[in-house]
């Protein structure tokens, strides 16, 4: 199994559908809407942003032990 960290989640998948997801992800560009406040009296806007892909991802490979033990743990509670 591959872990993928894309952004703040990791993904865990197979390693055929790992390679697949990065393929499709390294031709990707990023978007991204920036909220500005507004100031001096002048109304709050967001700007629309999209750029190169700056390969914003990382992927671990994880032992079949380690996958499986993660997986009898399951979802962790919420503090």
């Amino acid at each position: 199994m591959i872990a993928i960290k894309i952004g703040y989640n990791t993904y865990v998948m197979e390693n055929e559908k790992a390679v697949q997801l990065l393929a499709l992800l390294e031709g990707a560009e990023v978007y991204e809407n920036k909220y500005h406040r507004g100031v001096d009296g002048k109304d709050s806007f967001y700007t629309h942003h999209v750029y190169a892909n700056e390969d914003n991802f990382t992927m671990e490979l994880i032992p079949t032990t380690k996958y499986q033990l993660a997986k009898l743990a399951g979802k962790p509670p919420k503090d």
